[in-house]
């Protein structure tokens, strides 16, 4: 197993052009970069997909370990989030993105009820619309249409794919965020070990029972994107 720091993987959430930085109290499990909104009783949880501009902010690691999976703040724990300015999110594999490109909030994944937080680009990527959130301003273009594939089986926290040319598409490393999308569910889960085996990654929880329908695993980007 790899023994790269996440750290070393991402871009961390912070930018220069970060402004207000607020807090709240998890509703639910909630990644780092993740767009949040308010839950009905005032916490706040990871905006869900098919929804339309509806969001806080973008939630900050504090740089302390989590518990009990680091990388994810668990319910009832105190959330940072930046709140105006810009910052990093996370884009939805099989999406790419311009610097200039409008997103907006993913539409309906898995049930279509779960807590997500994740970005895609507006259907005309240079227009805003009243569902964009943000425009990117990352010095680079971003994203892969390869970073959707589906998945062949699990069990418990090992992804199994078809094979190894499949697995390689996602170009997946120790610490990345990913989605977990089928027609019963949807979650968000990171990689534990990209290289458990040529065809196999490990990831850091176990994945709910029941991806029955169409399983499919998302990798995502960070992109910068200054809130609208």
């Amino acid at each position: 197993m790899a023994t790269i720091p996440t750290y070393m993987t991402k871009k961390g959430v912070l930018t220069a052009g970060h402004g207000v930085i607020k807090t709240g109290v998890a509703a639910s499990e909630i990644p780092f970069g993740a767009l949040v909104t308010r839950a009905a009783d005032g916490t706040i949880q990871a905006t869900v997909t098919g929804t339309k501009y509806d969001y806080l902010g973008i939630v900050v690691n504090d740089n302390r370990q989590q518990r009990p999976y680091d990388g994810f703040y668990a319910a009832g724990k105190k959330v940072p989030y930046v709140a105006t300015g810009t910052a990093n999110g996370l884009l939805l594999g099989g999406q790419e993105v311009d610097a200039g490109n409008f997103v907006k909030i993913a539409g309906t994944l898995g049930a279509g009820t779960e807590p997500l937080g994740v970005l895609v680009p507006e259907a005309t990527a240079t227009t805003r619309t009243v569902a964009s959130v943000g425009r990117v301003v990352d010095v680079a273009d971003s994203g892969s249409a390869d970073y959707d594939q589906s998945i062949a089986s699990y069990v418990g926290d090992v992804v199994t794919f078809a094979d190894a040319a499949t697995k390689n598409k996602l170009e997946l490393v120790d610490g990345d965020y990913v989605v977990i999308d089928s027609d019963e569910h949807a979650e968000v889960n990171m990689v534990a070990d990209a290289d458990y085996s040529s065809t196999q990654v490990k990831m850091v929880k176990d994945l709910l029972a029941g991806h029955a329908t169409a399983p499919t695993m998302y990798k995502l980007t960070p992109i910068e994107v200054a809130f609208v």
